[in-house]
């Protein structure tokens, strides 16, 4: 009975770790007229942004959205290589991963999730991230369980973007947790990434984790009454971004603590955007801005909001009649 118990709690924090706000997307009304990017003008922004609505990505420069991708299941773009994006596209029973133009055409099919046999077979991938060099593909994956299929307990994998490679296991997610995700490859090698685990009260805690290698132990940069999840790490890897619940299941605070990648040591959270449906931060490529989403009102669609680095007092919403896909992250480039 207990790991059944644990199973059901469980369930539903796949989804929360994937993207912390997916289930209070259910709470979201129709207040207002809710437009697609591309009919709207907004403050522009250094860069460049990638935001997602409706399966669709959007590109994000001088104040005007452009719509790259036809709505056909497309999320969580992220920067790739040559001028290029890896973005996952999401079908009914499996994900996988693709490499994108900068103007939305597919270059390559990254994987190949879908199984003719039985929909069981099928696999997912999720939040795609390529190393500093270029050269190794991070990205959420299902490693089946021989003895139950439909168990999802998300690990971390690693693909070289060489002919022949083979993609290897870096993290071992607690059981029935949703598993591990969010990965953040650093410069030094090693990989930061959000770990789920389930205490004797059948406590759900995330915590931000760091792996120095495939296959290590690797240890918690956050304690897990805190509930952190989602990191973003500034361009110079001094800083982390993360949401944490604080034991709250309806809203949640965006904090930074300072980060030396040499020692691992973390300071002190410091809250820029406090008590608040918000999810997915990610630095300004000058490491000055953190751009996150949010309701603009209570219980509105996901708008892009930014902050300063430096204080909560500069939190403005770049957008608000928009309803962006709460569990893609915005992704933020210099040119």
């Amino acid at each position: 009975m207990r790991w059944l118990v644990g199973a059901g709690l469980l369930l539903g924090m796949l989804a929360f770790g994937i993207g912390v706000h997916h289930a209070a997307g259910m709470l979201q009304g129709q207040h207002g007229t809710v437009h697609k990017p591309n009919e709207v003008t907004a403050v522009p922004l250094p860069g460049t942004l990638y935001v997602v609505q409706a399966g669709a990505i959007y590109k994000f420069q001088h104040g005007n959205f452009t719509q790259i991708t036809k709505e056909d299941g497309w999320t969580q773009p992220a920067i790739a290589p040559n001028n290029q994006l890896v973005a996952v596209r999401r079908q009914a029973n499996y994900s996988d991963l693709y490499l994108l133009s900068t103007s939305g055409k597919t270059l390559a099919q990254l994987s190949h999730n879908s199984s003719t046999a039985s929909a069981e077979d099928n696999h997912w991938t999720f939040c795609p991230r390529f190393s500093p060099d270029g050269l190794t593909l991070f990205y959420d994956f299902d490693p089946k369980d021989y003895f139950n299929s439909y168990r999802i307990d998300l690990a971390i994998f690693a693909s070289r973007m060489e002919a022949g490679s083979r993609a290897q296991e870096w993290t071992q997610p607690n059981d029935f947790t949703g598993g591990d995700v969010n990965p953040i490859p650093l410069h030094g090698g090693g990989l930061m990434y959000t770990k789920f685990s389930i205490d004797d009260s059948y406590q759900v805690h995330s915590q931000i984790w760091f792996q120095s290698r495939a296959g290590a132990p690797g240890q918690a940069l956050t304690p897990p009454e805190l509930g952190c999840m989602q990191p973003a790490v500034s361009p110079d890897e001094k800083l982390i971004a993360m949401v944490c619940t604080k034991g709250s299941n309806q809203s949640a605070d965006l904090d930074v603590v300072t980060f030396d990648p040499a020692t691992l040591a973390v300071g002190s959270p410091a809250t820029l955007v406090g008590s608040q449906l918000l999810a997915w931060p990610t630095f300004s490529p000058d490491g000055k801005m953190i751009a996150y989403l949010a309701p603009s009102t209570p219980g509105g669609q996901f708008q892009l909001w930014t902050v300063d680095t430096s204080g909560p007092a500069s939190a403005r919403d770049i957008t608000t009649d928009l309803g962006l896909d709460s569990t893609s992250a915005p992704a933020w480039v210099a040119n």
